[in-house]
């Protein structure tokens, strides 16, 4: 499966991720990347991973080089809810790229008929992340939860 933005390529990475089959950026992929890989994984192993809940890679299309990963921590929920996560190389930030890449697959979960919210979160100082889902029109869940990490929602609109 394929995404495309203006500047980017979205690359659904099946299991199991092997990086080598695209063109990295020096620092790519960063742990956030490697965390979602084996999340999908791990859905993989057990029998529930179904694309496209998982992990994307994000290519420039400029010099189509792989600068991060995007994706789902597993299909929608029970309350009709996706979890995303993504991080980019730091020679990528600050470009617009997450911004671009977060509307990606947003759009692509609310698109779903099961999927009612899309749900991020971020540790506290990560004033930037916080930055790109603001951009993306979540909302900052306003009571704290206990994790530590701020909680945000975009939902789906209603027709």
């Amino acid at each position: 499966m394929l995404l495309t933005t203006p500047r980017l390529r979205l690359v659904l990475a099946a299991p199991p991720f092997d990086p080598s089959v695209h063109d990295w950026v020096a620092e790519a992929p960063g742990p956030g990347v490697w965390e979602l890989a084996g999340i999908t994984a791990r859905a993989a192993e057990v029998g529930w991973y179904v694309p496209p809940w998982g992990l994307f890679v994000v290519i420039r299309s400029a010099d189509d080089r792989a600068v991060g990963g995007v994706g789902f921590h597993g299909p929608p929920g029970a309350d009709g809810s996706v979890e995303i996560g993504y991080e980019l190389a730091p020679s990528a930030r600050g470009a617009g790229y997450a911004t671009e890449a977060v509307r990606a697959v947003c759009e692509l979960a609310l698109a779903d008929a099961e999927v009612r919210a899309v749900t991020a979160r971020t540790l506290p100082a990560n004033e930037a992340s916080q930055a790109v889902l603001l951009r993306c029109g979540f909302h900052r869940v306003p009571v704290p939860p206990p994790d530590g990490m701020v909680h945000f929602r975009l939902t789906a609109p209603t027709a």
